[in-house]
């Protein structure tokens, strides 16, 4: 059976469709250049370019997909308890589903303001150190990894990003009662979508897509961790209570996610070993600096590890801090299947000659002109936290009534360990020294560093943390 059999394509409401081909022209005029089907096959032969449209799944094809997610259950592959109007909701479902569908869709609009920002510099910049280090990359695997098919697959993932928000959209519009004026006197479906389209970068809902990307690492790792959250949550959402969402999630995930993924993984093993092996201009502490800085936003996008327990059953299939923990596990499989790629690069071997070298080089052994240094490590999941965290349970802030959830401010290095002077954690100017050896330069004077700093880092109304007697 093809693809395609198991799903169906609806066109959006006419009015939207307009406003989506503004918004396009807007934030992504290279579109047609990437849907032109002789480029497109050029890059990706054995396949078609993206269709922007509306893409569910059929209800007898749902099961198939829906049995193959994280946390799935009976509850999950059957469409038979769900609701098909936005109007059947109760009052608190409503605002629930359309928070988390308004997230969904400002994730997508968002990463694609973001993804122009590195192939801008990479199709017009004359030099620099991203030209640079695609150079290196091609020079060291040559099948591939030139600086016009990293672009070309960066441009490749907007346009899939552009048909999730369609998804979104879809969602939102194609069941008019989402405007439904009985709930609260508003069009809530109408405002949502007004409100998304408006967005500029630095407005949309999640911390992780207001993050300027200023290299193509940030690209690599943001496609290797950041779209690796958004994978767990449209597998958490087949389980979705509104069925249009539920069957709006099998395509999203299997058919177009996968490629985000796999994208930024083999695009960060290629910095990684370009690295290594003296192609590049940048060495492997900068990719690490790069993942200390995306991965506690990437935690931050799952919410408080204490949350989740009212939408798990009926919006999700698992809470929280099940999720964050499984996420946890996976990105430090991807960051050890990187190490294990510059070792095999080095030292010329077999995966299986590379695990035991890794195995070497981490007790702190030179093998092959690689140290313990060279490897890429996963950073402590307290490390640059600004949202949630359990852990900080040793610590309160004054006269909070809660301990270990919310804003709470800790300077925990990138390896877990609390920083103290005194006894004491230390002040807000010595953790950001500190801080400027852990993340790339390039992000210490970004706009969304300056947003961290006036609002969490020295925002003196939340106090400073003390220990619990």
């Amino acid at each position: 059976m093809a693809l395609m059999d198991a799903f169906r394509s609806d066109p959006l409401p006419p009015n939207w469709q307009t406003e989506a081909d503004a918004w396009q022209q807007t934030y992504f005029p290279e579109m047609s250049e990437v849907l032109d089907a002789k480029k497109w096959k050029r890059f990706y032969p054995g396949s078609d370019p993206t269709k922007l449209t509306v893409i569910t799944a059929k209800p007898e094809g749902f099961a198939q997909y829906a049995g193959n997610i994280v946390g799935s259950n009976p509850q999950t592959v059957d469409l038979s308890w769900r609701i098909w109007k936005a109007e059947d909701f109760q009052d608190a479902e409503f605002m629930t589903a359309l928070r988390i569908i308004r997230a969904q869709a400002s994730t997508e609009l968002g990463s694609i303001q973001q993804h122009r920002m590195v192939y801008e510099q990479l199709d017009h910049a004359q030099g620099g150190v991203d030209r640079d280090l695609v150079e290196a990359i091609h020079n060291t695997d040559k099948h591939g990894h030139t600086l016009e098919s990293i672009s070309f697959s960066k441009k490749r993932v907007c346009v899939e990003e552009l048909r999730h928000h369609y998804q979104m959209s879809g969602v939102l519009t194609l069941d008019p009662t989402w405007d439904d004026r009985r709930r609260y006197g508003r069009k809530m479906g109408t405002e949502t979508m007004e409100e998304l389209f408006a967005m500029k970068p630095g407005e949309h809902v999640l911390d992780a897509f207001n993050i300027e990307f200023k290299s193509i690492m940030d690209s690599a790792v943001f496609m290797a961790f950041i779209d690796r959250v958004g994978k767990y949550q449209l597998e958490m959402q087949h389980h979705f209570y509104y069925g249009p969402m539920a069957l709006s999630m099998p395509f999203m995930r299997f058919a177009e996610e996968s490629y985000h993924l796999a994208a930024g993984e083999k695009l960060m093993e290629a910095i990684a070993v370009a690295s290594v092996l003296q192609g590049g201009n940048t060495g492997v502490e900068e990719l690490q600096r790069t993942l200390n800085m995306w991965f506690p936003r990437g935690l931050e996008m799952f919410g408080s590890e204490l949350g989740g327990k009212q939408v798990k059953g009926m919006f999700k299939t698992l809470d929280n801090d099940e999720a964050q923990s499984l996420y946890i596990q996976e990105v430090a499989g991807k960051v050890r299947n990187t190490n294990l790629a510059v070792i095999q690069a080095k030292a010329k071997c077999p995966r299986e000659e590379a695990e035991r070298i890794l195995a070497r080089l981490l007790a702190g052994e030179t093998m092959h002109g690689l140290t313990k240094k060279d490897m890429l490590y996963l950073p402590d999941r307290r490390f640059w936290r600004i949202r949630g965290l359990r852990e900080y349970g040793d610590y309160a802030l004054p006269d909070a009534n809660f301990t270990g959830v919310g804003y709470v401010y800790l300077p925990y290095d990138t390896r877990g360990t609390l920083l103290t002077e005194g006894g004491k954690p230390m002040e807000r100017e010595d953790f950001l020294d500190y801080l400027k050896t852990a993340l790339p330069a390039r992000y210490l004077n970004s706009r969304h560093m300056e947003f961290v700093k006036r609002d969490f880092l020295f925002n003196e109304t939340w106090g400073d943390p003390a220990k619990i007697s």
